[in-house]
Order: C-alpha cells, then structure tokens, then sequence
C-alpha cells in the first residue's frame, strides 16, 4: 500500500474543514439570539430600576440599534481576514461579540442584583446596546465565513445562517 509521504491525518486536519465550521457556526447562531428574550426579562429590569414603559421602551430602542449596526464587525472581519494581513480570522471578531455580549449583560446583572448603583437611563441604555451589538460581530462572522467556504452556494448557505432555530415562548 502506496501512502502520501505529505498525509498527516492529525486532529487539528481533521477538524479543519468547511463543514465543522458551518456546524459550528449553526450552533453559534442558534444560541446568540438572547436579544429574543428581552420580553422575558424586560419586566425584571422595570421593577428593580422603577422604571415606566416608556423608559423600557428606549432601552428595547437600544437593543434593536445596537443588533443592526453592523459596521465595526465589518470592519474587523476585512481586517483580520484580508489578504495583507491574516491575523486570528474569524475568531477575532467572534471573540470580540463574546466579549461584548458578556460585558453588557453582565453589567446589566449586577444592576439587577443590585452590585451596582442605579445607573440613569442613558447608561441602561449603553449597556443593552454593548450587549445587543455583539450579535453583529457573530452574525458578521459566522455568516462571511459560510459565503466564503460555499462560493457557489452563496444563497443557500445565507439562508441557512440566518433561520433562527427557537421555540416560540408562549
């Protein structure tokens, strides 16, 4: 039996395909939809900062700016991805919504518990919006890096970055 010298089926090999990274990315998107939730916690945040429906209203506002600016995720993807320079890929931009993510909710829990003074509403209003803006950085990575992987699938693989596998909660 004639083996390629070059054949090194190590883990990392194994591992490194177009396909794992599309599982991987599906579950990436099936779990960063938290800004899904925000009726489920809204209630929470209105009786622990006293706030009236119209303050939660301006903070949703924030929520919904923050999931749809999308430039600096952009940004960033071309500039760790690009051609010149090829520093860290996809992960960096994934690493910086994980950050983002936790950083603005986390904040947002400590003011809940009551770690943290009530902060006026603009600030409220910051960190929903930092939390709100890491599903940029994953919807920027995880569905780049599919078109990139299926050139000729560019659609189909669009598609199927952006179905949103939830439960409806009644």
């Amino acid at each position: 039996m004639d083996l390629d010298p070059d054949y090194n089926p190590s883990f990392k090999a194994k591992i490194n395909t177009k396909w794992v990274a599309t599982v991987a990315s599906i579950w990436i998107q099936c779990t960063s939809g938290s800004l899904y939730t925000f009726a489920i916690y809204s209630s929470i945040l209105k009786s622990t900062q006293g706030y009236d429906q119209s303050s939660l209203n301006v903070v949703s506002v924030f929520k919904d700016v923050g999931a749809n600016v999308g430039i600096l995720s952009g940004l960033l993807y071309s500039s760790v991805t690009g051609r010149r320079r090829r520093c860290g890929g996809p992960w960096v931009v994934l690493l910086a919504g994980v950050i983002q993510c936790f950083a603005g909710y986390y904040l947002m829990w400590l003011t809940v518990i009551g770690l943290l003074p009530k902060p006026p509403l603009w600030v409220m209003c910051l960190y929903m919006l930092l939390a709100a803006h890491a599903m940029t950085f994953f919807n920027t990575a995880n569905v780049v890096t599919a078109v990139h992987n299926f050139p000729n699938y560019r659609g189909t693989i669009v598609g199927i970055m952006k179905v949103r596998f939830s439960i409806p909660l009644i």
